[in-house]
């Protein structure tokens, strides 16, 4: 997150400790100081009164460049940043020190998901704060990912640092997302909610990674019958179950798969199983947002951008 320290905290020495622990988090690229460039004389006397002087170099020339680079973030999509006055301080650096929290339903498949949407995009920054635990997956388990998601939201005391990522489970486009007050509840506490606009996230997957699961001679049959279906219909359809669990199309999805061909639902029926997002992960670093606008949706590429960004809003 940026951080900005106000010149009230930086012109004492009474919270020393805790704007040496965000100094620290500056350092580590792990958070992004803001320093007006009125306040630079400010922050680096602090520094030099209050780190040894083997540090001190490091840090002042960290203000500097901090102070230089405030115009790069002058743009209308530059988050604002978290301004820290004396009497927050405690509060804030304490929830700056915690790790921000993606709450999703499944942790593995959804972790998993989140991964290879990052090596896509090369989102490094959302890679990095994974492997260094700085952005935490937290396991929902269904229905209780509502739950979940409110009690980290309200865990923070200043700093919101939690937001959820949920599958719509549409039968078709525009109908509403599943337990979607639920969903309502969530966005009015303010807490970053970003609802899968197909069904699932296994919908996501290009065809050439779901060429790619084993076995593959049965996958690559069952992908000819896929690319029969338009884009609406593949995007709710049951990637991972195909129609067995419910012995064909189900009722609430028989306007959108009429006229489709009787074989072509026949050779669906078993979907592709349980492991596409890990294939996804693994393939990722080679997949492209074109694969994504060719064989999901031209707003594909867009939509998993503004997750990301929404990640990025609370690291």
């Amino acid at each position: 997150m940026r951080v900005e320290l106000t010149a009230a905290v930086l012109e004492t020495d009474e919270h020393a400790e805790e704007v040496c622990d965000l100094l620290r988090h500056f350092n580590k690229k792990r958070h992004a100081w803001v320093v007006p460039p009125q306040l630079a004389r400010t922050a680096e006397s602090f520094i030099e009164r209050n780190l040894a002087p083997q540090l001190a170099p490091t840090y002042k020339q960290l203000a500097l460049k901090a102070s230089k680079q405030q115009h790069a973030y002058r743009t209308p999509t530059a988050s604002v940043p978290v301004k820290i006055w004396p009497e927050i301080i405690k509060e804030c650096v304490e929830d700056l020190g915690r790790p921000a929290v993606l709450v999703v339903e499944n942790n593995h498949s959804d972790g998993l998901f989140v991964k290879g949407i990052a090596k896509l995009f090369k989102a490094s920054d959302i890679l990095e704060a994974v492997e260094k635990r700085w952005l935490e997956i937290e396991h929902g388990g269904g229905g209780d990912t509502y739950r979940r998601a409110r009690e980290k939201h309200e865990s923070f005391h200043r700093v919101k640092r939690a937001a959820t990522l949920l599958d719509s489970d549409r039968w078709a486009p525009g109908t509403p997302a599943k337990n979607a007050h639920r969903i309502a509840e969530l966005r009015e506490l303010g807490l970053g909610v970003h609802v899968l606009t197909l069904r699932e996230a296994e919908n996501y997957v290009p065809n050439n990674v779901l060429h790619a699961v084993k076995p593959i001679r049965t996958s690559l049959a069952r992908l000819d019958h896929l690319k029969q279906l338009d884009h609406d219909q593949r995007g709710h359809f049951d990637m991972k179950h195909g129609f067995r669990k419910t012995s064909g199309v189900p009722e609430q999805q028989q306007q959108l798969f009429a006229g489709t061909r009787p074989q072509v639902i026949r050779g669906l029926d078993q979907g592709f199983g349980q492991n596409i997002l890990e294939v996804f992960e693994a393939m990722a670093d080679h997949l492209s947002e074109d694969d994504l606008a060719r064989n999901v949706g031209e707003d594909v590429p867009g939509e998993l951008r503004g997750l990301l960004a929404m990640l990025r809003e609370i690291l």
